[in-house]
C-alpha cells in the first residue's frame, strides 16, 4: 500500500541508488587501503631480509656471525618488523630477534613444507587477535663464498624468517569506517528527506491538483480551473486539462439548451400526434358512414349506368384513407408490452408453418438455419411475431418470379445478444431511397400504407434491439434484427 504512491516509489529509488553507490565507494576504498599496507607490510618484510641478507654476507666475510645476535634485535624495532630469526634446515633457530628463542627447533608445517618445495621464497599473511601478520621465508642458499664455513656438500644453509604485522593500519582504523558508514547514511537520510520536500513541492502538491480537478470533471462541475505558473510538464497539463475544462462546459451549456429544445419540440410532436390521432379518429367515423351510404346507393344504380363506376372509385379511395387512417391509429396508440421469456425459434417456425401453405410460396424456396442452443429473450410475443411476419412477408412480396428466403438465428455469446437475419434473393432496395425505408409514410407499395416498417423499427428499439438492412437492387435484401439475450430483464 505504502509503495503504491510515487514520492515513496521515488525515494526508494534514491535510497537504493546512493546507498548502492555508498556501499560500493565503501568497499573499493576499504579494499584498496587492505591492499596498499599488505604491499606496504610486504615491501618492509623485503627490506628487512635485504638488510639482513646483507649483514649476514658481510659478518660472514669478517667471520663474526655471532654479531648477529645483537643486530637482529636492533632490526626488529624497525617499522612494522616483529621478528626476524634465521632457522637451520633441521628446524633450530640459528640466530633470533628474541634471544630467548636461540637454539630452540621452529617446526611449523609450512616452514617444513617450504624446506622441502623447489621456491626461493614464501609470503602470506594471516588475521590473530585483531591484527594482520604477514610472514616472508627465504631460502639462504650455499653459495661459493660460504664453502669456507659450510659443508659445499649441502645446497641450504637455512631459512631466513621476517614476520610483520598491521598495528594501526587496517583494523585499528574500522572505527574510522564505522564512522564513515554512519556519516553516509546521514547523508543518505538528508538527501531523501531534501528530495522529498522537493518532491511534495514540486511535483506531489501540483499532481493533487490535477487529481482533485479530474474528480471534479468527474462529478460535472465542469467549472474548475487549475493555477499552476510553472511551464513545465505539469504545467503544460493542467493548462490541457483546464482547456478540456472549459470546451466541456461550453459542450454541456449547448447540450442542455438543445436537450431543451428537444424537450419541447417532443412535447409539441406528442401534443400533435394526440391532436392528429383524434383527428384521425373523427374522420374515420364520417368515411365509413359515407363508404355505407355508397355503397348502399351504387346496389341502387343499374350495371350499365356511368355514374356506378364514379361511385365504385370514390369507394375505393374512401376505403384507403379509411385504411391509412387505421394505421395511424394503430401507430400513434401507445401499446403496453407484456415481456415474458420468449423462445425465438418457436415463433419463426409458426410463422414459416404458416408462410408456406400460402399460394404464392410455390415458387419460392425457404431454409433455416436456427441456432438450437439459442437463449430465451425477455419479450411481448405477440409483437416479436407481428415484426417477423411483416418482415417475412416483404421479403416474399420482393421475390414476385420466384427466389430463395433464408432465416437465420445466432447466439453472439460475447455480446449477448441474438441475431435473427431475414435473407431474400428479390429484387432489392434502390440505393437511392434506402435512407428512407423507416420513415413514416414512405412506401413503394401500390396498397402500401408506409407504416409497416416503421412500426417494426419502433417495437424492436422498445425491446432495446435494434433493425438495420443490407440490399443490393437486383441481387436481394438482408434484413437483421438484434436482441439482447436473458429472461431477466437489466437495469
Amino acid at each position: 500500500m505504502v509503495f503504491r504512491k510515487l514520492r515513496t516509489r521515488l525515494i526508494a529509488h534514491i535510497v537504493w541508488i546512493v546507498g548502492t553507490i555508498v556501499l560500493i565507494s565503501f568497499t573499493l576504498v576499504y579494499r584498496f587501503h587492505y591492499l596498499s599496507v599488505r604491499d606496504h607490510l610486504q615491501s618492509d618484510a623485503e627490506k628487512a631480509i635485504r638488510i639482513v641478507e646483507n649483514t649476514l654476507i658481510a659478518m660472514m666475510k669478517n667471520k663474526t656471525p655471532e654479531l648477529l645476535n645483537s643486530v637482529l634485535p636492533q632490526l626488529a624495532q624497525l617499522h612494522h618488523i616483529e621478528m626476524i630469526r634465521i632457522v637451520r634446515p633441521d628446524g633450530k633457530i640459528a640466530y633470533s630477534s628474541s634471544i630467548s628463542e636461540i637454539a630452540k627447533t621452529f617446526k611449523p608445517s609450512d616452514f617444513l613444507d617450504f624446506v622441502k618445495s623447489k621456491e626461493d621464497s614464501l609470503f602470506y599473511n594471516f588475521h590473530e587477535n585483531n591484527n594482520t601478520y604477514f610472514i616472508k621465508f627465504r631460502k639462504l642458499e650455499n653459495k661459493k663464498t660460504c664453502h669456507s664455513c659450510h659443508d659445499p656438500a649441502q645446497s641450504l644453509n637455512g631459512i631466513l624468517f621476517v614476520k610483520t604485522s598491521d598495528e594501526m593500519s587496517i583494523h585499528s582504523l574500522k572505527k574510522e569506517y564505522i564512522l564513515l558508514g554512519f556519516i553516509a547514511i546521514g547523508l543518505i537520510g538528508f538527501l531523501s528527506l531534501t528530495t522529498y520536500g522537493l518532491f511534495v513541492r514540486s511535483v506531489d502538491n501540483p499532481v493533487q491538483k490535477l487529481r482533485k480537478a479530474m474528480e471534479a470533471i468527474e462529478r460535472g462541475d465542469f467549472s474548475v480551473r487549475i493555477d499552476h505558473p510553472v511551464n513545465d510538464e505539469l504545467g503544460q497539463l493542467a493548462m490541457g486539462l483546464n482547456s478540456m475544462a472549459r470546451k466541456l462546459e461550453w459542450a454541456q451549456k449547448h447540450l442542455i439548451e438543445h436537450h431543451q429544445q428537444q424537450m419541447m419540440q417532443a412535447e409539441s410532436l406528442a401534443k400533435m400526434g394526440e391532436m392528429a390521432a383524434s383527428l384521425a379518429h373523427e374522420i374515420k367515423n364520417p368515411i365509413s358512414g359515407i363508404v355505407f351510404a355508397l355503397n348502399s346507393i351504387i346496389r341502387e344504380i343499374p350495371k350499365d349506368d356511368k355514374r356506378r363506376e364514379i361511385f365504385e372509385e370514390i369507394i375505393k379511395q374512401a376505403n384507403r384513407v379509411e385504411q391509412n387512417l387505421e394505421a395511424l391509429l394503430s401507430f400513434a396508440k401507445q401499446t403496453q408490452f407484456e415481456r415474458k421469456p420468449t423462445d425465438i425459434n418457436i415463433i419463426i417456425e409458426r410463422i414459416l408453418l404458416f408462410i408456406r401453405q400460402q399460394p404464392d410460396m410455390e415458387s419460392i424456396e425457404v431454409t433455416s438455419e436456427l441456432d438450437r442452443e439459442l437463449p430465451d429473450v425477455l419479450a411481448d410475443a405477440k409483437q416479436i411475431e407481428q415484426v417477423l411476419l411483416n418482415l417475412i412477408i416483404n421479403a416474399v412480396q420482393a421475390m414476385p418470379d420466384g427466389g430463395n428466403l433464408k432465416i437465420t438465428t445466432e447466439y453472439m455469446q460475447p455480446a449477448e445478444k441474438l441475431r435473427i437475419t431475414i435473407q431474400d434473393t428479390g429484387i432489392g432496395i434502390p440505393k437511392e431511397i434506402q435512407d428512407r425505408v423507416f420513415q413514416p409514410f414512405f412506401t413503394t407499395k401500390e396498397k402500401g400504407t408506409g407504416l409497416g416498417l416503421t412500426l417494426c423499427r419502433e417495437i424492436i428499439l422498445k425491446h432495446s434491439g435494434n433493425l438495420t438492412f443490407e440490399s443490393i437492387p437486383g441481387k436481394g435484401t438482408t434484413f437483421i434484427i438484434e436482441l439482447p439475450a436473458g429472461s431477466v430483464e437489466r437495469l
